[in-house]
């Protein structure tokens, strides 16, 4: 698979890319807890522009929509971030683009 990678040639993490919220808002959750905190349990391509995550904290389950700016970008995202499926949100935050 082809990195993602943007003017000037240089790779940004997904936490620090200006298109994307990071972390996302999590379903039930206060807007001051957008935190990176639980594990990762599916991604899936739920429109061609929106990821939908869902996310195990203390043995809950939070939902949060990803949205891109273009279906090519979300395709890529959702293939990068699929491998992470049940490990660390934060390692997601991670993800080199």
């Amino acid at each position: 698979m082809r990195e993602i990678v943007f003017e000037g040639g240089e790779l940004m993490r997904l936490r620090e890319h200006p298109k994307i919220q990071w972390p996302p808002k999590w379903s039930e959750r206060s807007e001051s807890d957008l935190t990176e905190e639980g594990i990762l349990r599916d991604v899936d391509l739920i429109e061609p522009t929106t990821l939908l995550l869902s996310n195990e904290v203390d043995g809950k389950v939070y939902f949060a929509e990803l949205n891109c700016f273009n279906t090519a970008f979300a395709v890529r995202l959702h293939e990068k971030v699929r491998p992470y499926v049940g490990r660390p949100i934060r390692d997601v935050g991670e993800l080199d683009f």
